[in-house]
């Protein structure tokens, strides 16, 4: 489950839902909205990040990662 929705919500940094170098919906929203426990949704942002597509700041939060193209 964790994998499918990272799928969608790369699909929504991919798009432009989720732009460059904003916050991401919170593991509690991403559980709400998908009816999950937290541990999938950490899950699936740890599959986000591991692409390269997020990035957690502590304390902060998690982030669309900056376009490596330079555009942001």
């Amino acid at each position: 489950m964790y994998r499918q929705i990272a799928a969608v919500i790369a699909g929504r940094i991919s798009d432009g839902t989720h732009e460059a170098n904003r916050l991401v919906p919170s593991e509690a929203a991403v559980c709400e909205e998908f009816g999950v426990s937290r541990r999938t949704a950490r899950s699936a942002y740890q599959v986000l990040a591991e692409q390269g597509l997020v990035v957690t700041a502590p304390g902060k939060g998690t982030y669309v990662a900056p376009k490596a193209d330079g555009n942001r």
